[in-house]
């Protein structure tokens, strides 16, 4: 069995993701990147942004507790932080990223699916 990024790159090219992008970040870990990622659904439906999710060694057994967010201009900046509700920081991507903190759950089947069904819940709710 194929674990960490290149079992994530694998389902999520499944579910008809194109042109993913891989890097590691100054945190060390492995990101793998959504160019031109169109958010489907919310307040910020129809807009554009690079989207990087880490990705865990041992996916899909563990998932990422974060998202990091690149747009022009950002959709949310670290301003936009409320505690316990959201949590806006500094990327590890670099200066154009922001980290946006989650808790999301593993699923045993279909992990990259759900995932960005949790993902897409961020933005729906956000």
């Amino acid at each position: 069995m194929i674990y960490g990024i290149y079992a994530f790159k694998a389902d999520l090219e499944a579910l008809s993701y194109p042109n993913l992008l891989t890097q590691k970040g100054s945190d060390h870990v492995d990101y793998l990147i959504i160019p031109s990622f169109v958010i489907p659904i919310g307040r910020f439906e129809g807009k554009v942004i690079d989207l990087a999710i880490p990705v865990p060694t041992d996916y899909p057994r563990t998932v990422g507790a974060s998202i990091h967010v690149k747009s022009n201009p950002h959709i949310l900046d670290k301003s936009d932080s409320q505690p316990k509700i959201r949590n806006i920081i500094d990327s590890s991507l670099g200066e154009e990223w922001r980290y946006w903190s989650f808790r999301f759950i593993p699923q045993n089947e279909k992990t990259a699916e759900n995932l960005m069904h949790q993902i897409n819940g961020v933005f729906k709710n956000i």
